[in-house]
């Protein structure tokens, strides 16, 4: 049996997810991860909660409150549909390393706070910074369609 979204089908999915409040954590965090490496991401079975397992948040980095109206309307983009949010800038308060980022319904690992998605920088590198420097990120989500699956 074959399974497809289609990519009106995803626009629709990503007008509400993470775009509109309704059925849906009242505030998204997006952080960095230091774990990994500069071209992977944590694993689907990667968890957050109390104490968070599969991955490490990146040190000195603390997590951006994305507001659901600083998320794009999802766009076809190669072979899926992506949505893209605001840049923010986050000024470090320790020195360290990201390789990426992630989506989370609360800023810090806590119960029950749960990571929703991983995503690497799209240049694949590793950011190295030290306590005062300022990190920049647009963020942005893609799901794809594979053909024939």
């Amino acid at each position: 049996m074959a399974h497809t979204f289609t990519d009106s089908g995803l626009s629709a999915l990503l007008a509400i997810f993470p775009n509109t409040a309704s059925a849906q954590p009242t505030a998204w965090w997006l952080g960095f991860f230091g774990s990994q490496t500069s071209g992977t991401v944590p694993s689907r079975t990667a968890y957050y909660g109390a104490t968070p397992g599969g991955w490490s948040q990146s040190v000195g980095l603390p997590a951006f409150n994305m507001a659901a109206n600083l998320w794009t309307t999802g766009a076809v983009n190669g072979n899926g549909v992506r949505v893209t949010a605001a840049q923010f800038a986050v000024t470090a308060t320790a020195a360290g390393i990201a390789n990426g980022y992630f989506l989370a319904n609360r800023p810090t690992a806590a119960a029950p706070a749960v990571a929703f998605a991983f995503a690497n920088f799209d240049d694949l590198t590793t950011i190295t910074y030290n306590s005062g420097d300022i990190v920049r990120l647009t963020p942005a989500f893609q799901f794809n369609v594979s053909a024939g699956a």
